[in-house]
């Protein structure tokens, strides 16, 4: 399933929606951790304001940069996976308390509204709930982003009228019981945090991978963090009107709404009822996400909504009063662990990208200069794309690949002034290594300038270039790179490309003085990609369905059609005993390095096939999926390489391949 992207405004309605609750909506949480402290009361908002945004906007921070929704990992940034499962386990418990304080809350307002059985309003409210979660992280959003911003005004208009209506005070003005577990105005802010913290987490750091981009993602937690600031402080203005009221009230809005009129009452009746579903629905959901995937969740999910309706039954101020100030203290320790987990994700995404900066760095071998190819190999490579070389050592001359479209004059004259310094007069032989535009984007040019040139392929490849369809694609992505690399350079062409002889496994070409290539299929990258290695030198052109070196601890893979091939052919060419090596992209490696290499590719390979499957077995789509792909591995490197629109194109064949054939697997291959 696709998701909508969300906005700021999204992300914000979400973090609101999954706090705004009875308790909050109806003021009876304001009271009683600001309002029954008097004007201290209002340093606890503002103390409690400053950490709504710092804590949604860290939680925000860390699954994005983190690439995750699970709460333990969110929560305790470590290496052990059980130590935040077990965490995300005991906040999945804290949070199906919720789901018990919620169904009370909607009792508690049908009582209060109608004189009504509290059973009946908690029974509602936990049906609403468990048709919500059944629907996943999608439905409640959808919901969210359409409720939310109508109850926030609503509540925040009714605060407004209340503030201005002139009520008078019916009884005393201070002195109002305290929680024993919230004695001070300060530790109460902290609590009033910490408890609220516990059902935001897997909302909002759900809602960042959902996000437009990581600043939206973290700004939007910052402005849902505000606008819940402003209206406790709203709530506790309008509630210290009458303070004797507000005190002997389970839901203090809903009774102030009633002294103002009937009209208001029944529009903020609504809306309170709204808020107690949106706050049991984001919160559940947390909880939801800690149970085993499979044909028994849906069942699970209902019977622990209905026990958790059972439990509410006992009341709702109660719990407000006593159990909410005993979460406050678990989710003490739960705003600590974040606090680390979100400096240690910082520290951890600078050293991030200081390392791709490290691994972007070629010519890694000291002493090695990858471009300088053995005798008789001449590198003419003009421009970006794949490597060009002209081999010189035979009667016949052979180009291996052509590079891209953009910079054939380049090409064209690097050819000839390397023809002319080795006495020689015409180019004879074309060597493709596959058929992707940019180790083949100039060949219609190389025909035109040495008509007679003769371009040895696969089969495929010349299926292709009789392709249509492969032609345009060919032609997009050039003019692509065009675009990028060189603006000013001619429209690029697709006509006159020819395979002239078909080549394939244990196939030899002869070019003269004992020397020759031998052909080895290797598909994976593509059908028709192909390994040639120059004899006697034993020198080896790998193709790209073996990778791209960059420096011995980091290789690009490009697993366009298929993984076992890819693995199948690093091995045939391993066992083939190659004395050197020439990398796509990268040029030649010392001598020594053969079997380092292939088992270098097959190690990275599987590396990004685990990537891949996880991302899917934790529910993410395929657009997500390439979200996080393209963060792991898009790079300076690969700008030399590719325009990043080719990037993602490859990148979505990769992704989607891996989901098909191995998606199903419980365990990695």
């Amino acid at each position: 399933m696709q998701h909508k992207k969300l906005s700021l405004f999204n992300i914000a309605a979400l973090y609101v929606g999954s706090i705004m609750g009875a308790g909050f909506a109806s003021g009876r949480e304001a009271w009683q951790f600001f309002g029954v402290f008097g004007l201290q009361g209002y340093l606890g908002i503002a103390a409690a304001g400053l950490l709504f945004m710092a804590m949604g906007m860290m939680v925000a921070y860390i699954a994005r940069a983190m690439g995750t929704d699970d709460m333990g990992k969110i929560v305790l940034f470590t290496e052990n996976p059980r130590l935040s499962s077990a965490i995300g386990y005991f906040m999945a418990a804290i949070l199906y308390t919720v789901i018990m304080s919620m169904s009370a809350a909607g009792g508690s307002f049908l009582q209060q509204q109608f004189g009504l059985h509290k059973a009946i309003g908690g029974g509602i409210i936990t049906l609403l709930v468990i048709f919500t979660v059944l629907g996943n992280f999608d439905r409640i959003s959808r919901i969210f982003r359409w409720i939310v911003p109508v109850l926030l005004f609503i509540d925040i208009l009714l605060c407004i009228v209340v503030i201005f209506s002139g009520f008078e005070q019916s009884g005393q003005t201070s002195g109002f019981p305290v929680s024993s577990m919230a004695s001070g105005w300060f530790l109460a802010a902290v609590l009033f945090i910490s408890y609220n913290t516990l059902g935001m987490i897997p909302i909002v750091g759900e809602a960042s991978l959902y996000a437009k981009n990581g600043r939206q993602a973290v700004f939007g937690a910052g402005l849902g963090g505000l606008l819940l600031t402003i209206l406790t402080l709203l709530l506790v203005t309008a509630l210290r009107s009458d303070m004797a009221f507000t005190q002997n009230m389970d839901l203090p809005m809903l009774a102030y709404s009633a002294r103002v009129s009937p009209l208001a009452n029944i529009l903020f009746g609504t809306v309170l009822f709204f808020a107690i579903y949106s706050a049991a629905a984001s919160t559940y959901y947390g909880f939801t996400t800690k149970l085993r995937e499979g044909d028994r969740k849906k069942y699970l999910i209902v019977i622990c909504a209905v026990i958790g309706f059972i439990c509410g039954l006992s009341g709702f101020k109660n719990l407000v009063a006593y159990w909410y100030p005993a979460e406050g203290y678990f989710g003490l320790l739960i705003v600590l662990l974040i606090t680390v987990s979100f400096f240690r994700v910082l520290r951890a995404e600078k050293q991030r990208k200081k390392e791709n900066e490290e691994k972007d760095t070629y010519g890694c071998f000291p002493g090695h200069d990858r471009w300088n190819y053995p005798q008789g190999l001449v590198r003419v490579t003009a421009g970006h794309g794949g490597e060009s070389i002209l081999v010189l050592c035979g009667e016949k001359t052979v180009l291996y690949d052509c590079g891209m479209a953009y910079c054939h004059r380049q090409l064209i004259e690097n050819i000839e002034d390397a023809l002319q310094n080795a006495g020689k007069t015409t180019l004879d032989l074309v060597l493709l290594s596959h058929t992707h535009y940019d180790h083949i984007g100039a060949l219609p040019y190389i025909l035109e300038r040495w008509p007679d040139a003769e371009v040895c392929g696969a089969e495929k490849a010349a299926a292709v270039f009789r392709s249509r369809g492969a032609k345009a694609t060919m032609k997009k992505l050039g003019e692509a790179a065009k675009m990028l690399y060189a603006p000013e350079a001619e429209p690029v062409r697709v006509d006159t490309m020819r395979v002239d002889r078909i080549v394939g496994d244990g196939d030899r070409i002869e070019i003269g003085n004992d020397h020759y290539f031998s052909v080895l299929e290797t598909r994976g990258h593509t059908d028709c990609s192909l390994t040639y290695v120059l004899e006697p030198e034993g020198l080896m052109f790998t193709s790209k369905s073996t990778g791209v070196f960059i420096n011995p601890q980091n290789m690009h893979t490009a697993i366009l059609k298929d993984y076992q091939q890819t693995i199948d052919s690093a091995e045939k060419c391993r066992r083939f005993g190659a004395k050197r090596l020439i990398s796509p992209h990268y040029g030649c490696l010392p001598e020594g390095f053969t079997d380092a290499y292939f088992a270098m590719y097959e190690r990275m390979a599987k590396e990004e096939k685990n990537f891949i499957l996880d991302l899917g077995r934790r529910g993410f789509d395929e657009e997500r999926i390439m979200e996080r792909y393209e963060k792991r591995l898009w790079s300076n490197a690969r700008a030399e390489e590719q325009p990043k629109e080719a990037f993602r194109e490859n990148a979505r064949y990769i992704i989607r391949h891996l989901l098909q054939t191995y998606g199903d697997l419980r365990e990695n291959a």
